[in-house]
C-alpha cells in the first residue's frame, strides 16, 4: 500500500499513531508488522554466525524502540538485528531500559550496550549524557561509543572534524561570530547553503540567494529568540553553519562502511531541487575507486565503526566532496549495494585491491557481530 504523501510527516504520524485509525494505517502502510513478519523480514539475509571460538561471552543490553501497537514491530529497527544475532550465537540479552531512572543499577548487569539512537536534540542529549556515562566511568562497551555519539547528527561538531583531518568536505564556515558572518556576507559568491546543526533527510538545509538574505538569517540566528528550526522546542542560536554551493552536482553518493565491508547507492534530487538527502530517489550500481577510498579514509579518520559517508561530485572541480558523514542511516534492505543485478559488497579488508563479493546482508547485524568479536577479542 503506498504511504501518503501527508502520512510521511512526523508530526503527523506522531499524532495519529495512537488512535485505533492510526494503527490501522500504520499496520496497512507496512510501517509495523506482526512478529512472524518480522522474521521473514530477517530471514532475506542469512543470519551471521560468530566467529571467535573463545570461552568468554558478553551480557548485552538492548535498547528496543518503543512500539506504539502490542504485537506489532518496526520491520528494520536495528534493536531486532541486534536481537537475532544474539539468538542466533547463544548470546545472553535483555531489555535494556535507558530511559528509567534505574538505568545505572541496570547498567552493572551487562557488558555491552546497543542503542540505535534517534536524531532528535533531547534524544541526542541523553545519549551524550549517559554514555559517558557508561563508558567512561563503569567501563561498558557502548554501540555508539561516546566519541561517535558525540559527532553524530551535529553537522558543526563534523565539520570541525573534517578540517582538523584535512578531509575533503565541501567548503565549509562555521562561526559563532555575528560580526564575522556580517562581514563575510559582502564578500563572499552566492548563492550559499545553510545547515543548522541537527536535521536528517535535508531537514534544516536552506540555499541563500544573496547577502541582503544572509545578512537577514544572520541577524535572526542572532536575535535574542534565535531561529525556529524543525523541533518546536530547538532554536537555531548564535551559530551559523555556511557552505558553497555546488551547482554542477547531479547527484550524491551514499557509502556505508562497516568492519571490512562497504556498500553504497546513488541519489538524486527533486526536479527542481538541489537536495538529493530525503528525495527517496535512488540507483544501485558501482562505486567508483576514488569515492571509496574517500569514504574509507573518512571513517578511519572519525574513529566510527558504522559510517555512512554522502558525496557529491564536482564535474568543474574534477573531486568528490563528502557532504557529511553520520553514524546512522535508514535500512530498509540486505542489497545496500547492487551490481549489474547482483547483491553484495566491496571487500575493504586490503585497500589496495578493493573487489566486489556477492552477499546480502543486514548492516544492522554486521555491527552486532563487529562490537561482540572486538569485546571477545579483547578479554581472551
Amino acid at each position: 500500500m503506498k504511504i501518503p504523501k501527508l502520512f510521511k510527516k512526523d508530526w503527523v504520524y506522531n499524532l495519529v499513531q495512537n488512535t485505533s485509525i492510526g494503527k490501522k494505517a500504520i499496520i496497512k502502510t507496512g510501517r509495523r508488522v506482526s512478529r512472524i513478519d518480522l522474521l521473514k523480514v530477517q530471514n532475506e539475509a542469512p543470519a551471521l554466525v560468530l566467529k571467535a571460538t573463545s570461552k568468554f561471552r558478553p551480557r548485552v543490553g538492548i535498547v528496543y524502540p518503543k512500539e506504539p501497537i502490542v504485537g506489532y514491530f518496526r520491520p528494520t529497527a536495528s534493536a531486532y538485528f541486534y536481537e537475532r544475532y544474539c539468538k542466533t550465537n547463544s548470546i545472553e540479552y535483555k531489555n535494556y531500559d535507558i530511559h528509567a531512572s534505574d538505568w545505572l543499577e541496570r547498567a552493572k548487569e551487562l557488558d555491552i550496550i546497543f542503542w540505535h539512537v534517534n536524531s532528535n536534540p533531547p534524544t541526542l542529549y541523553e545519549a551524550e549524557s549517559k554514555i559517558y556515562v557508561l563508558e567512561k566511568i563503569l567501563g561498558k562497551t557502548c554501540f555508539p561509543s561516546y566519541h561517535e555519539i558525540w559527532q553524530y547528527e551535529d553537522k558543526c561538531r563534523a565539520h570541525y572534524l573534517y578540517q582538523a583531518y584535512n578531509l575533503p568536505c565541501i567548503p565549509t564556515i562555521t562561526s559563532n561570530s555575528k560580526d564575522e558572518l556580517l562581514a563575510l556576507a559582502d564578500s563572499i559568491e552566492y548563492p550559499v547553503i545553510v545547515k543548522t546543526r541537527t536535521g536528517a533527510g535535508s531537514t534544516g538545509v536552506k540555499k541563500i540567494n544573496d547577502r541582503h538574505q544572509l545578512k537577514a538569517y544572520v541577524k535572526r540566528v542572532f536575535s535574542y529568540k534565535g531561529k525556529h528550526t524543525i523541533y518546536p522546542y530547538e532554536k537555531q542560536k548564535d551559530y551559523i553553519l555556511l557552505q558553497k554551493f555546488i551547482d554542477d552536482a547531479s547527484y550524491d553518493l551514499r557509502v556505508m562502511l562497516v568492519g571490512d565491508k562497504a556498500f553504497g547507492y546513488y541519489r538524486y534530487p527533486n526536479k527542481g531541487d538541489f537536495r538529493a538527502s530525503g528525495a527517496g530517489n535512488y540507483e544501485k550500481k558501482e562505486i567508483p575507486q576514488d569515492a571509496l577510498q574517500i569514504a574509507i579514509r573518512t571513517r578511519d579518520m572519525l574513529k566510527s565503526r558504522l559510517m555512512g559517508v554522502d558525496l557529491l561530485y564536482s564535474t568543474k572541480d574534477q573531486r568528490y566532496y563528502i557532504i557529511e558523514a553520520s553514524l546512522f542511516n535508514q535500512i530498509d534492505t540486505p542489497e545496500q549495494l547492487v551490481i549489474n543485478g547482483v547483491p553484495g559488497y566491496y571487500d575493504i579488508s586490503d585497500t589496495s585491491v578493493i573487489s566486489f563479493k556477492e552477499g546480502r546482508f543486514w548492516i544492522h547485524e554486521l555491527v552486532a557481530e563487529l562490537v561482540i568479536n572486538q569485546w571477545i577479542t579483547s578479554k581472551s
